[in-house]
């Protein structure tokens, strides 16, 4: 799996293949791996929040996710393998982990909706063991109590959906008293699989609008995430090709905003 370099970020570039062995191998022999998908938006975040910001930047997979991490490759000089996402990936991590016997478990999104994701996973793979599913809204009072439930269910791929950067900051602060090997912060995953919010037709997916579509089914929520943040982040993009910075060997991004 090669590297490379997007907004001082190190971005792994594989295939959505590849990524599924990767993850579902490391669980099967208990390799710590924290991993995290950046597209647009973490991008947009990262620039004014130093703490998610750091989180990227300690030991965890990167994958690029999105048609605008594809354009800022582009810009770079080099394209992408693969658009690997949370989404696509989901699926490609179900079919291995139920044929190597990996477990899995589910943290996150509104209540009975990771419950529902799991169900309907488990329709389509039989033999897929998803051994624990709890909602995103709990208390620091419950979370000593869960952390040992997610550790007692045998869990060996946790996947977490509250959204960035909530998620990758409560991995990062959590992953030491976890037994699960492997760790992702997944965003709105669930609530694709559980049915709760459509997916655009794999057409509209294959031309990079995928975003688009998400707008049109929530206007309101996505609005400042896209109508607002996309035209922020191609800036970003455009703004380090015209300064002529190599992106395989450029400073942390905050480097970069706090430059201009």
């Amino acid at each position: 799996m090669s590297h490379i370099s997007l907004f001082g970020l190190s971005i792994s570039d594989t295939t959505l293949i590849d990524a599924s062995t990767s993850v579902v191998n490391n669980a099967k022999l208990g390799t710590q791996r924290k991993i995290y998908f950046v597209n647009a938006h973490c991008i947009n975040v990262a620039a004014s929040d130093i703490n998610y910001l750091n989180v990227l930047h300690k030991s965890a997979l990167l994958f690029a996710d999105g048609s605008g991490m594809r354009l800022a490759s582009r810009l770079a000089g080099f394209s992408l393998k693969d658009n690997v996402n949370g989404t696509d990936l989901f699926p490609l991590i179900c079919h291995d982990a139920a044929i190597a016997g990996i477990k899995l478990a589910l943290l996150g999104a509104r209540p009975g909706i990771a419950k529902r994701c799991a169900d309907n996973m488990k329709d389509q793979y039989p033999n897929l063991q998803i051994v624990w599913t709890h909602d995103g809204y709990f208390t620091a009072n419950d979370e000593t109590q869960m952390i040992e439930s997610i550790n007692s269910s045998g869990a060996q791929i946790l996947f977490v959906a509250m959204g960035v950067p909530i998620q990758e900051l409560w991995i990062d602060r959590n992953a030491e008293k976890l037994h699960a090997p492997v760790i992702l912060g997944v965003g709105a995953l669930f609530d694709f699989y559980s049915g709760t919010i459509p997916r655009a037709p794999q057409q509209v997916r294959q031309l990079g609008l995928e975003w688009l579509f998400r707008f049109i089914i929530e206007p309101r929520r996505m609005f400042a995430r896209y109508i607002l943040g996309n035209p922020v982040f191609i800036l970003r993009a455009l703004w380090r090709r015209m300064r002529s910075q190599k992106f395989l060997q450029e400073a942390p991004l905050i480097n970069s905003i706090e430059s201009k």
